[in-house]
């Protein structure tokens, strides 16, 4: 790369010889491998005719990528660490043979109303288009995407729904952008998606008269069927009464 030239070179033999003065260069070469430095930008650091290497300017852009490594690892950590979660409620309901009482995080969740006709290229243009608004909004998308019905009264709303994640300092949030908030939810395994049916699968939720949701979504345990996974349907309940 001409970045550490050769002292001499026998012009016999072809072979380099370096001197003394040069291990300081291979020492910092070294130290911008390690800090992952690009070595073509090694001469931003290192004045070649006057043989000065700057140090300071090379360990302040180190320090800069260190901590935006740590600060990736952190996410991709986060992230592996909500999967997991995910994996261990996904198990816990799929060996269950009935109702259960789970607590919920919050959801950020960009919505569209659902087509009449459940057809696959409807759905995916559905995708799509939230897909487009997400990253046009600056939004994170994540795994998370199913279907969502929204009651309140008598009226019925059936949505579909992607997961997104909001990065600090996005202020200005789409019109169909909608966070449930934490709480406590019915869940139950289902083999196909059923959420047209939620009013017979939860008759006692929806004998009370409070505005809930219910989501289905496919169920990720350890060992995923990508050709038929299960599905999960989840009933918000009403909120405890204050003390």
């Amino acid at each position: 790369m001409g970045i550490l030239r050769p002292a001499y070179v026998d012009p016999s033999s072809g072979y380099r010889y370096y001197s003394l003065q040069q291990i300081p260069v291979v020492d910092a070469i070294q130290l911008c491998v390690d800090l992952g430095i690009p070595l073509k930008d090694f001469t931003d650091y290192y004045i070649e005719s006057n043989s000065q290497i700057h140090y300071a300017k090379l360990v302040e852009y180190g320090t800069a990528l260190a901590r935006e490594k740590i600060q990736t690892i952190q996410k991709r950590l986060a992230k592996l660490e909500k999967m997991r979660a995910e994996i261990k409620h996904s198990e816990l309901i799929q060996q269950s043979d009935g109702m259960v009482r789970c607590s919920l995080p919050a959801m950020d969740l960009l919505l569209a109303p659902y087509p009449e006709t459940d057809a696959e290229m409807k759905v995916l243009a559905l995708f799509r288009s939230l897909v487009r608004t997400a990253e046009s909004s600056g939004l994170a998308i994540n795994y998370f995407s199913g279907r969502l019905l929204h009651c309140k009264g008598s009226q019925r709303e059936l949505l579909f729904y992607i997961g997104v994640d909001v990065p600090a300092g996005i202020k200005d949030l789409p019109e169909n952008f909608l966070q449930l908030p934490a709480g406590e939810y019915l869940c139950c395994k289902q083999a196909a998606p059923v959420i047209e049916n939620a009013e017979n699968i939860f008759q006692e939720q929806f004998a009370l008269d409070y505005e809930k949701y219910v989501i289905e979504s496919e169920l990720s345990p350890g060992d995923y069927d990508c050709a038929a996974p299960p599905f999960e349907l989840c009933c918000s309940l009403p909120d405890a009464p204050a003390p």
